[in-house]
């Protein structure tokens, strides 16, 4: 499994490892060489390479034996604060999908393949702000415009259902597959992030089915919370049975793509904070195999299925077929 992370999580606790003083892109990405297990990076478009170029982290990722997950977009918002796609102007619509494909084309020269789009401040505050339907189809215009700017690359919406704005416009898994079918472009589809998906009230292992059935799980965003915000918790650490259920469920459907953490280290050292993820999912990753070679899929909505498995994974000296 390639596994990579949230390069910003390594700003947490700068007293560890940096001298006091302004942090570098690069700094954060030898910080990241310190991670034992990890083997690609997602890094941030356009903010981290603002201080850098990108000729400067391909010969560091080459150096450093990492790989390129995916470029995340990050739209500024003294620019896009009312809106990215969904903008009534236009010109502002037209300056976030420029912004966008402006981030493939860097994907391509970092040697990577991937693009997560996070459109944060495409929503609504209010009722009556805005028309619902005409920012929907601002929106799959826009992504149809990304997808067809080079189709090798796959573009991932990253859906959440708040924060920054009241009311994302793609605030689920449903809406998010509405606007993905619409478009109907073989390289766009949908990055899971397990945090989001609580926060939508969904549940993880159900969604990340949906979107593998369509073929249109291109990234999962492994953390934990508890649902009310963007917790961004290790991994395993408030819903582990739920999370083995999400693994479970991209083994049988073959799921291809890589795990990022997408974490929020404050207090805990983000280095042995990674280390843990890696050493959780592996563990958990095998508990998941174990399953999938052991427990068919169950087709007789038996509720003590679910009890099978947890002491089969936590307490096997127990189990009671």
């Amino acid at each position: 499994m390639q596994y990579a992370t949230r390069l910003n999580s390594l700003r947490s606790r700068p007293e560890l490892y940096f001298p006091p003083g302004r942090i570098t892109t690069l700094d954060l990405l030898r910080r990241a060489t310190q991670i034992q297990g990890l083997n690609s990076l997602s890094m941030n478009y356009p903010e981290h390479f603002a201080d850098t170029t990108l000729a400067e982290v391909r010969q560091f990722l080459g150096d450093a034996g990492l790989t390129l997950d995916s470029l995340n977009i990050r739209f500024p918002a003294e620019d896009f604060g009312d809106g990215g796609f969904t903008h009534p102007d236009a010109r502002v619509r037209q300056a976030a999908i420029d912004l966008t494909c402006r981030a493939v084309d860097a994907c391509v020269e970092l040697g990577g393949q991937d693009i997560i789009v996070w459109p944060g401040y495409d929503g609504f505050d209010y009722p009556f702000q805005d028309e619902y339907a005409r920012m929907f189809d601002d929106t799959v215009a826009a992504f149809a415009r990304i997808a067809a700017h080079n189709p090798a690359v796959r573009i991932g919406i990253e859906y959440k259902p708040r924060e920054p704005r009241k009311h994302s416009l793609l605030a689920n898994m449903g809406e998010t597959l509405l606007a993905v079918s619409a478009v109907d472009a073989d390289n766009l589809g949908v990055v899971l992030d397990y945090c989001h998906t609580l926060m939508a009230n969904e549940h993880p292992p159900k969604v990340a089915g949906l979107a593998l059935g369509r073929g249109k799980l291109f990234g999962v965003h492994l953390n934990d919370g508890y649902g009310q915000q963007d917790d961004g918790m290790m991994v395993g650490t408030a819903s582990l049975v739920t999370t083995v259920e999400l693994l479970v469920t991209l083994l049988r459907h073959g799921y291809a793509g890589s795990i990022y953490f997408d974490t929020f280290p404050v207090r805990e050292d983000p280095v042995r904070e990674c280390e843990w993820n890696i050493r959780i999912s592996e563990r958990l990753l095998g508990m998941a195999r174990e399953v999938v070679a052991t427990t068919p899929p169950s087709t007789t909505h038996d509720p003590f299925t679910v009890t099978r498995v947890i002491e089969q994974l936590l307490i096997p000296e127990r189990v009671h077929v």
